[in-house]
């Protein structure tokens, strides 16, 4: 309800105050509000995936409603593709840029294969608790349900025998294939293969066929919900990241950054501006009305008493993402977006210097969160609940990060 609020408000303020907006100049290119939500978003993932307390972590798990970093981590990369790979095309010609495009996916790739492998040499390192990174406790969130909360899942399977000489076909397929690796890490396997489908499907978008894409994405998404057995891929990501249910996410981000000016200008109409009002302001009003009901005890007419422990377990389980996280990506996604080119000059100045390199340089960030939670991990007889010891860590680790995308380490090693 607070976003909704804020939605509301900045159409006032961006009639009050002009100089305050974003200076589109409608020219292609980078978008730095794009920037500087990626920039917000990785540095969520970052802050979730290192487990300590602190004012960073509560506002990273309540400040994006139902849904985590993850999804919007997807969502916008699928968007700023959209929007920058037609450049590519239009300098240097549509197989150039493919084979450019499926070149970057290759180092994603081979420093994904480099993450695991190092992450596994460390093992060995008696000082280092790489167990906090190489096995994942269940939370009960995922596929199996509160059942399987506790269970204790070895992320390096059969990893010991690729030391063996030879080494067995099945360790090192298990390695090449990504069915390996620390759970920090685990979504750089969709990455890869998304990656691999980009210049395909442009160019099927660029021919005006974008409604194509969407079918076929959203049939491979009921497909999956009506299969959740199936994968295509025995990759790990797909246990927690399936393919062809997180695909329509990037698929949709291509699409809307492709046509971001067109979709732009329909939203900003006198017509769209209602329409996305009466919305975002319904979905929160509901939202916020089955909340209530729950917390103050009285039946959400003319829904069920149990109204929100379903829509919890079938609406909003982040595994399946289900329709009420489509709904929340959306959400968040043109509220945000409104925000920001409303109040952009004020956003900017007070940490643009801070997000935009680090949105702008994402997965590079993104590699590097994987050690930075091995650390963390490693440093005995501290006080991780501690919150004022969560702030100046998470601090910390946000700036080094931001000193290492500035001083541009490693930056022709790991992609960006």
């Amino acid at each position: 309800m607070g976003l909704a609020i804020v939605f509301l408000l900045s159409g006032l303020f961006g009639r009050l105050l002009p100089s305050w907006r974003y200076p589109d100049d409608g020219k292609p290119g980078r978008d730095l509000r794009l920037d500087l939500f990626r920039g917000f978003i990785i540095l969520a993932v970052v802050i979730t995936h290192i487990e300590i307390g602190g004012p960073y972590s509560y506002i990273t798990l309540h400040a994006v409603g139902a849904i985590t970093g993850a999804e919007m981590f997807v969502f916008l990369s699928g968007m700023v593709l959209g929007m920058t790979y037609p450049l590519a095309i239009k300098k240097f010609g549509e197989w150039v840029a493919a084979v450019g495009a499926w070149k970057r996916a290759r180092k994603q790739y081979l420093v994904t294969l480099v993450v695991i492998a190092v992450v596994f040499a460390l093992s060995f390192l008696p000082f280092l608790n790489t167990d906090a990174i190489t096995t994942f406790t269940d939370r009960g969130t995922g596929t199996g349900g509160v059942g399987a909360e506790g269970r204790v899942y070895d992320l390096y399977p059969n990893a010991m025998q690729l030391l063996a000489y030879p080494p067995p076909w099945y360790a090192i397929r298990q390695f090449l294939l990504l069915e390996m690796g620390p759970w920090p890490f685990n979504i750089m396997g969709l990455f890869v293969v998304l990656s691999l489908f980009i210049p395909p499907l442009l160019w099927v978008i660029r021919r005006g066929f974008w409604w194509a894409v969407l079918i076929g994405s959203w049939a491979l998404y009921v497909f999956q919900a009506l299969h959740p057995e199936f994968r295509p891929l025995n990759s790990q990501f797909e246990s927690v990241f399936p393919l062809l249910t997180w695909q329509v996410v990037f698929t949709h981000g291509l699409v809307l950054g492709y046509y971001r000016r067109q979709i732009v200008r329909a939203l900003t109409g006198r017509l769209g501006k209602v329409l996305i009002g009466v919305g975002i302001c319904g979905y929160a009003a509901f939202l916020v009305y089955v909340w209530a009901a729950n917390h103050f005890g009285f039946t959400p007419v003319p829904f069920p008493a149990s109204m929100y422990d379903d829509l919890y377990n079938t609406a909003y389980q982040r595994v399946d993402l289900q329709w009420g996280r489509l709904v929340d990506i959306a959400f968040f996604a043109i509220v945000s977006y409104a925000i920001l080119t409303v109040f952009w000059k004020p956003i900017a100045a007070a940490i643009g210097w801070l997000w935009i390199p680090i949105g702008q340089a994402s997965l590079y960030v993104f590699v590097w969160q994987v050690f930075f939670a091995l650390a963390i991990a490693s440093i005995p007889g501290v006080d991780w609940s501690n919150g004022w010891i969560g702030f100046v860590t998470h601090s910390l680790l946000i700036l080094l990060a931001w000193y290492m995308v500035r001083k541009k380490f490693l930056f022709s090693v790991i992609p960006r």
